[in-house]
């Protein structure tokens, strides 16, 4: 009887096993469709089992030993990886597309056409100088450009504020993370205890939730022999087995803009990400955003001083009775090239030539000023200019004003320009008019300030078109009109529109950059996840095999035991 018994055993050992593989064979196709479902595979084992009567020993049937989870922890890790620098570069690409299209000619801001249209304009007024309606179209051209590149820096700016504010999410999604992560691991090693199987659901899921933290910040994991995992952020611990730090955000003044700063909570140590979402707003912000604002203010601080340069040294249709520098001088006392007076412009050893004229007479008299900066004995302060003026012009009175502004005032019946000694035209050697503001097109220093001096306003016959103070004279527009390919030692000994055009190069550089590592990123994503699939995904194909396989096996136990019946009816009978 005793191998009777074994016989049925073996039996029950198959039906048993095989239901079991199936129902893991069930599990796998109903997960068919879950991206985060790692295939199961049942692990079937011969038992060993008592002798034949002829001392061979075939075995007592199968069990299922083992579940096993098709998974490569390695590749798992690289996929995250891979996901992180894929999230990085798309957060980069979305802000670099955005300035990208600020800088094209059709759809942006259109800078390189206000350039031009605006150094036209002066070709326009030094063909007709005495028309006011070409002036007017000089200035209103000059003005488009201003308000132009303060166009262009806003929308740089607000790219940036956009990117930091999404920073702040981030870190949300990512402490709500870490808390569920925190929660499966000790739901796993309850699940675990004892030796049991991989409480398979569980790990699945937090895989999952790995890989959509990684997609923010790039983690280093740690598996415990508890079955525990322990995630890191660099060298700092962000998840020890039930517990996870939280991350907190900011705000930090750094440079012109506040920017938001990730650290943790708990020790303030700061959060330098290597991959991740927030790595590429970060790269976005500071690199693409903030980082193109000081080549534009270097271009627009390079136009201002270049314009003004010329059209301080030059005469409109009419002289000033009154005129105030744009430019505040911190100290009145200190030299006027020394950082204590705190000009952007700084003024040179020279001078200048201040010119009035007898309104009854139209007699002309020049007088020179100096601007003595050689570094020896008194240099000139803005105080020291002013008593000079004072000192040697009759008809003009300077003055400081309230805001440290130098002032000049003509007396009645006089007027007053620059540049013209009543016989030649007069270079301003010293760039000190140009400095303080005197006689300027534009006021401000750089794309955040720059506008069309007010002066103008109303006012197109105040335009320094000329050289030589002749109401037909268009010399000094011509001069104007030539400084978008004039060098620039503002700008490295480049032109103006040299260097914008250079600023737009990188920008497009940057931008393919950008593009080419997105799609580099993107594949090395897809091969990965891929791979994972070819290991952990679920083959409908390959499962429908194994079901026919298990279903036979099944089927065949079935049998074998209705088999095994008949032969014990068949020697209960004898036996009666």
């Amino acid at each position: 009887m005793s191998l009777v018994n074994s016989a049925l055993q073996i039996g029950r050992s198959a039906l048993m096993s095989y239901q079991s593989a199936l129902q893991v064979l069930g599990n796998n196709v109903s997960n068919a469709g879950n991206p985060d479902y790692t295939r199961q595979s049942a692990g079937l084992s011969s038992l060993n089992g008592i002798s034949l009567p002829e001392g061979f020993r075939p075995g007592a049937g199968v069990a299922l030993t083992s579940l096993q989870r098709n998974l490569d922890e390695a590749l798992e890790q690289r996929l995250r990886i891979s996901l992180g620098n894929q999230q990085a570069v798309q957060a980069e690409d979305r802000s670099i597309s955005q300035i990208e299209v600020l800088f094209d000619e059709l759809t942006g801001v259109g800078l390189a056409g206000q350039m031009s249209a605006f150094f036209n304009a002066m070709t326009e007024v030094n063909n007709d100088p005495a028309d006011t309606a070409i002036r007017s179209v000089a200035v209103a051209e000059g003005a488009a450009l201003a308000s132009s590149l303060r166009g262009l820096r806003s929308e740089l700016i607000a790219l940036g504020v956009d990117a930091d504010s999404q920073i702040s999410t981030l870190v949300e999604q990512a402490n709500g993370i870490a808390q569920d992560l925190a929660r499966l691991n000790t739901e796993i090693v309850a699940a675990e205890a004892g030796g049991r199987a991989p409480a398979s659901a569980l790990r699945d899921q937090r895989d999952a939730q790995l890989r959509e933290l990684a997609e923010i910040v790039d983690v280093d994991t740690r598996i415990q022999p508890d079955g525990s995992l322990y995630v890191f952020i660099g060298s700092e611990a962000l998840i020890q087995g039930g517990v996870a730090r939280s991350l907190k955000t900011e705000q930090e003044l750094n440079g012109e803009f506040s920017r938001t700063a990730v650290r943790f909570e708990d020790s303030g140590a700061d959060v330098s990400p290597r991959g991740g979402a927030l790595l590429g707003l970060i790269t976005a912000r500071d690199e693409h955003a903030y980082g193109g604002l000081d080549r534009l203010d270097q271009l627009a601080g390079g136009l201002i001083a270049d314009v003004n340069r010329v059209h301080s040294e030059g005469q409109g249709l009419v002289g000033f009775t009154s005129l105030t520098g744009t430019v505040r001088v911190d100290d009145t006392t200190a030299a006027l090239n020394s950082t204590d007076a705190g000009l952007g412009l700084a003024p040179q050893n020279g001078s200048f030539f201040l010119v009035v004229t007898d309104d009854s007479t139209g007699t002309p008299v020049a007088y020179q000023i100096d601007i003595d900066l050689d570094g020896t004995g008194t240099d000139a302060t803005l105080d020291s200019v002013v008593a000079q003026i004072n000192a040697t012009v009759t008809g003009v009175t300077a003055s400081v004003t309230v805001d440290n502004n130098l002032r000049l005032d003509a007396d009645a019946g006089r007027s007053f320009t620059f540049g013209y000694d009543g016989q030649l035209f007069r270079e301003d050697t010293s760039d000190a008019l140009a400095a303080l503001g005197i006689n300027t097109l534009f006021t401000g220093a750089d794309a955040s300030d720059i506008q069309v001096n007010s002066l103008f306003e109303g006012h197109p016959e105040l335009l320094a078109a000329g050289m030589v103070n002749l109401p037909g004279d268009g010399g000094n527009a011509a001069r104007l009109a030539e400084l978008d390919t004039a060098a620039s030692a503002q700008l490295g000994d480049v032109s103006i529109l040299d260097f914008y055009n250079n600023i737009v190069g990188d920008v497009a550089v940057s931008a393919a950059t950008v593009h080419s590592s997105l799609e580099a990123t993107s594949a090395v994503a897809a091969s990965l996840q891929s791979e994972k699939e070819a290991i952990s995904g679920v083959s409908l194909d390959e499962e429908a095999i194994d079901l026919l396989k298990y279903e036979r096996a099944f089927q065949g136990a079935a049998r074998y035991i209705s088999v095994v019946d008949q032969l014990m009816d068949e020697m209960l009978a004898l036996a009666r």
